[in-house]
Protein backbone atom coordinates (compact mmCIF):
# COMPACT_ATOMS: atom_id res chain seq x y z
CA UNK A 1 0.00 0.00 0.00
CA UNK A 2 1.30 3.52 -0.49
CA UNK A 3 -0.82 6.78 0.69
CA UNK A 4 0.31 10.33 -0.67
CA UNK A 5 -1.85 13.14 -0.43
CA UNK A 6 -2.19 16.72 -1.92
CA UNK A 7 -3.43 19.99 -0.17
CA UNK A 8 -6.21 21.70 -2.65
CA UNK A 9 -7.42 25.73 -1.67
CA UNK A 10 -10.14 23.50 -0.98
CA UNK A 11 -9.46 20.04 1.24
CA UNK A 12 -6.53 17.46 1.03
CA UNK A 13 -6.81 14.93 -1.58
CA UNK A 14 -5.22 11.62 -0.32
CA UNK A 15 -4.57 8.95 -2.67
CA UNK A 16 -4.36 5.29 -1.62
CA UNK A 17 -2.99 2.48 -3.48
CA UNK A 18 -3.46 -1.09 -3.34
CA UNK A 19 -4.73 -2.74 -0.24
CA UNK A 20 -5.68 -1.70 3.27
CA UNK A 21 -5.08 -5.32 4.59
CA UNK A 22 -3.89 -6.88 8.18
CA UNK A 23 -0.27 -5.83 7.00
CA UNK A 24 -0.57 -2.23 6.33
CA UNK A 25 -3.64 -1.12 8.66
CA UNK A 26 -1.23 0.41 11.11
CA UNK A 27 0.53 2.60 8.28
CA UNK A 28 -3.06 3.64 6.85
CA UNK A 29 -4.46 4.60 10.40
CA UNK A 30 -1.11 6.45 11.37
CA UNK A 31 -1.08 8.24 7.99
CA UNK A 32 -4.85 9.27 7.80
CA UNK A 33 -4.87 10.26 11.86
CA UNK A 34 -2.26 12.59 11.34
CA UNK A 35 -3.54 13.78 8.81
CA UNK A 36 -6.61 14.94 10.67
CA UNK A 37 -5.46 15.57 13.42
CA UNK A 38 -2.56 18.48 12.13
CA UNK A 39 -5.04 19.52 9.55
CA UNK A 40 -8.08 21.71 9.55
CA UNK A 41 -8.91 20.94 6.11
CA UNK A 42 -12.14 19.23 4.43
CA UNK A 43 -10.36 15.56 3.59
CA UNK A 44 -11.19 13.80 0.07
CA UNK A 45 -10.02 9.80 -0.09
CA UNK A 46 -9.55 9.15 -3.33
CA UNK A 47 -9.91 5.36 -3.78
CA UNK A 48 -9.45 4.55 -7.96
CA UNK A 49 -6.13 2.84 -7.00
CA UNK A 50 -7.76 0.87 -3.70
CA UNK A 51 -7.84 -2.47 -4.59
CA UNK A 52 -9.03 -4.15 -0.87
CA UNK A 53 -9.97 -3.03 2.19
CA UNK A 54 -10.62 -4.85 5.00
CA UNK A 55 -12.74 -4.35 8.54
CA UNK A 56 -10.07 -2.72 10.00
CA UNK A 57 -9.62 -0.11 7.12
CA UNK A 58 -13.38 0.74 7.37
CA UNK A 59 -12.98 1.49 11.13
CA UNK A 60 -10.42 4.23 9.99
CA UNK A 61 -12.29 5.79 7.74
CA UNK A 62 -15.38 5.75 10.52
CA UNK A 63 -12.58 7.10 13.09
CA UNK A 64 -11.59 10.06 10.60
CA UNK A 65 -15.33 10.72 9.56
CA UNK A 66 -16.22 11.34 13.40
CA UNK A 67 -13.14 13.30 13.91
CA UNK A 68 -13.90 15.56 11.01
CA UNK A 69 -17.76 15.90 12.03
CA UNK A 70 -16.60 17.07 15.56
CA UNK A 71 -14.97 19.51 13.58
CA UNK A 72 -17.38 20.75 11.23
CA UNK A 73 -15.05 19.12 8.56
CA UNK A 74 -15.91 16.65 6.15
CA UNK A 75 -14.22 13.33 4.72
CA UNK A 76 -15.21 12.06 1.35
CA UNK A 77 -14.64 9.37 -0.27
CA UNK A 78 -14.39 9.06 -4.10
CA UNK A 79 -13.93 7.09 -7.39
CA UNK A 80 -14.65 3.66 -5.40
CA UNK A 81 -13.84 0.03 -7.71
CA UNK A 82 -17.14 -1.82 -7.72
CA UNK A 83 -15.68 -4.36 -5.11
CA UNK A 84 -15.00 -1.34 -2.61
CA UNK A 85 -18.39 -0.30 -3.02
CA UNK A 86 -19.94 -3.84 -2.32
CA UNK A 87 -18.03 -3.84 0.67
CA UNK A 88 -19.14 -0.40 1.65
CA UNK A 89 -22.80 -1.68 0.65
CA UNK A 90 -22.64 -5.21 2.42
CA UNK A 91 -21.05 -3.42 5.87
CA UNK A 92 -24.02 -0.85 6.07
CA UNK A 93 -22.21 1.90 5.46
CA UNK A 94 -23.29 3.66 2.70
CA UNK A 95 -25.83 5.48 4.82
CA UNK A 96 -22.08 7.43 6.41
CA UNK A 97 -20.15 7.41 3.03
CA UNK A 98 -21.82 8.57 -0.82
CA UNK A 99 -20.02 5.52 -2.78
CA UNK A 100 -20.84 7.31 -6.01
CA UNK A 101 -19.04 10.10 -6.01
CA UNK A 102 -15.94 11.23 -8.74
CA UNK A 103 -12.96 13.38 -7.34
CA UNK A 104 -14.97 16.57 -9.22
CA UNK A 105 -18.35 15.84 -7.19
CA UNK A 106 -16.61 15.56 -3.99
CA UNK A 107 -14.92 18.93 -4.95
CA UNK A 108 -18.12 20.29 -5.51
CA UNK A 109 -19.51 19.21 -2.16
CA UNK A 110 -17.08 21.32 -0.45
Amino acid sequence: MEITDKKTDKAIIVEINGRIDAVSTSDAEQYLNALVDNNDKDLIVDCKNLDYINSSGLRILIMNLKKQTARNKKLLLCNLQKNIKDVFKFSGFTNLFDVELDLDQALQLL
